[in-house]
């Protein structure tokens, strides 16, 4: 089947260069002014351990509770 817009298609595969038949279609580059800090996330990771999270909050009730059963 032939497209209506030939020049849209891909070129045959002899006609490719080696990135185009061999790389994953994922490879892009990624300029170093645009990566990523590998160290963010874990450090907002922490950030939000102490300050935002409690690793068991108390329960509203459980102040009320522990006085009746004294």
């Amino acid at each position: 089947m032939s497209a209506q817009r030939s020049g849209r298609q891909s070129p045959p595969p002899e006609s490719q260069s080696g990135a185009q038949q061999q790389e994953v279609p994922s490879m892009g580059k990624i300029a170093p002014e645009y990566m990523p800090d590998p160290e963010k996330s874990q450090r907002e990771s922490e950030d939000t351990k102490l300050t935002r999270l409690e690793s068991n909050p108390k329960h509203p009730l459980e102040d009320i509770e522990q006085e009746k059963s004294r």
